[in-house]
């Protein structure tokens, strides 16, 4: 009867995926126009803004080659709504006299961007590369990657900037999202090395010096994920800078840990990535067409006494919420207080 009953119950459940497209929420243009059409169209104004056409015959022709290449690529995404979600929040920044960064990044070799004012940087004046931001072959046919777009305010604005977000798209539908810290290559080694207490602090220090920073070889672990299917740190360094380590621990012929330390080694090893607390992303926030509580957990936040989405940034644009970096910046502030002082506002 039990047996019986199990299945009774799971011929009751319904097969269902909770991985989506991403679903931007739906942008409010002016005169019926689509996304599309009004993005091509403040491309024109932003032309004419920069005096474009007082160009030579041939610059002209490489800049509308240019944002006729990006505009397929990323329409043919249908990224236009988070193009004009971007600029939508820049446009609050100036139009409240502060100021928003020139651009950051991979971003700012984007022309389109240049042109409807989101970033302030002509990349074609400097040689920056469109497709280092944003190129069609991240996307396949059932994954659309978004772009990454991070908008420098000043740290005092942020919060009033986060609530205008919050007054345009739904306060249901947008919100602050969670982050974990995680053991690190050298942490977790070091957090070894220490419990069992019987290395010194010095020999401690002179292991993990020689233990890569995360940042500077983030390319080959992602290599090493996709040709492993996990990435390690520990063992990238152990492989790759052999002759330093070598007295402690290195690897064999049949990629196995070797030498007096090995089992420490291995410990760390098996420890990295484990999520060690839990915080706010100091940048990230979710912004989805659907109330956020119906399709993501939602954790309270002590410090600001609200809710926010209780998933990563990964995770959350894999349900389809998409994710906007808004950045509070110190010295953005410290140059509006500058400007005020020339103005003698102050």
């Amino acid at each position: 009867e039990q047996i019986e009953n199990t299945q009774y119950v799971d011929s009751l459940c319904e097969d269902y995926d909770i991985e989506q497209r991403p679903a931007l929420p739906k942008f409010s243009c002016p005169k019926d126009a689509n996304e599309d059409e009004y993005l091509r169209h403040l491309c024109r104004q932003g032309w004419r803004k920069h005096n474009l056409n007082n160009l030579s015959k041939e610059e002209i022709s490489k800049y509308v080659d240019r944002v006729n290449y990006e505009l397929k690529v990323l329409q043919g995404a249908d990224l236009s709504s988070y193009f004009l979600i971007v600029r939508d929040i820049v446009d609050y920044v100036k139009n409240q006299s502060w100021l928003p960064g020139p651009g950051r990044g991979s971003a700012a070799g984007c022309l389109v961007s240049y042109l409807v004012g989101i970033t302030s940087i002509d990349p074609m004046e400097y040689g920056l590369i469109f497709d280092r931001f944003y190129n069609a072959g991240r996307n396949t046919e059932d994954h659309i990657s978004m772009p990454d777009i991070d908008i420098d305010v000043p740290i005092d604005k942020r919060e009033q900037i986060i609530d205008y977000i919050k007054s345009q798209y739904g306060k249901d539908k947008v919100s602050q999202m969670i982050t974990f810290n995680t053991m690190k290559g050298r942490g977790a080694l070091k957090d070894v090395l220490r419990i069992y207490g019987n290395i010194s602090f010095s020999e401690m220090n002179m292991i993990t010096k020689n233990i890569y920073d995360e940042a500077k070889i983030a390319d080959e672990l992602q290599i090493m994920k996709e040709q492993t299917g996990k990435s390690s740190i520990i063992k990238w360094s152990l492989m790759n800078n052999e002759k330093e380590l070598k007295q402690w621990c290195h690897v064999d012929k049949d990629n196995n840990l070797q030498g007096p330390l090995a089992k420490r080694f291995e410990q760390a090893i098996r420890l990295e990535g484990t999520k060690t607390n839990q915080s706010k992303h100091a940048a990230g926030i979710a912004i989805s067409s659907n109330r956020l509580a119906d399709v993501c957990p939602m954790i309270y936040d002590t410090k600001t006494k609200q809710t926010i989405a209780g998933m990563e940034m990964q995770d959350l644009e894999t349900l389809g919420i998409v994710k906007f970096d808004i950045l509070g910046v110190a010295v953005l502030d410290k140059l509006m207080c500058i400007n005020s002082f020339i103005e003698g506002k102050n």
